[in-house]
């Protein structure tokens, strides 16, 4: 009989963590492998990011948030996050906007294994320790993961998928 994770919530988010990699490896290796290299840095409307700008701001966040979970765990209470105008995420888009996807494929296995790192070490308990966050005020760090973390990543891939019909992208073509 299998027994319950120690930290049931800690445990799901890992999962759901999991999962959003999966899927962006699905997808890279799949739709985006297939599509015209060109249509990678395609805006597909006014004021919506690119294929390659998403990649890169996903490669760019997941250790970002978890050296801030890192931070927080050790030091509850103290300021959390940045906000989208944040000088080291817009240049870490940009600098890697333009990259190959097999450029941007090698940068992401790191990315996510500093993230479950830092997620593998956390208490359920963990999760109710709060930081104030510049726009958002005082919120818990269960709260933080959920509209930073897991929430994020599938915003992204949702964001992608969207991005490959707007630039046409079809099955097979």
């Amino acid at each position: 009989m299998a027994s319950s994770p120690a930290n049931p919530q800690v445990e799901a988010i890992r999962l759901s963590v999991q999962h959003s990699y999966e899927e962006l490896n699905q997808l890279m290796n799949g739709p985006l492998a297939q599509l015209e290299q060109g249509k990678l840095y395609q805006a597909p409307a006014e004021n919506e990011w690119t294929i390659m700008q998403n990649l890169a701001h996903i490669v760019e966040f997941m250790p970002y948030w978890a050296n801030e979970i890192e931070k927080l765990v050790a030091h509850p209470g103290q300021n959390f996050g940045r906000t989208m105008q944040h000088e080291g995420r817009l240049r870490a888009i940009e600098e890697h906007s333009h990259d190959s996807l097999q450029q941007i494929k090698a940068l992401l296995p790191p990315s996510y294994g500093r993230l479950q790192e830092v997620l593998s070490k956390l208490k359920d308990s963990d999760l109710q320790s709060t930081g104030v966050h510049v726009r958002y005020g005082e919120k818990s760090l269960d709260w933080f993961i959920e509209e930073f973390v897991t929430g994020h990543l599938i915003a992204h891939l949702e964001q992608m998928r969207a991005d490959l019909a707007a630039v046409g992208y079809s099955p097979g073509a």
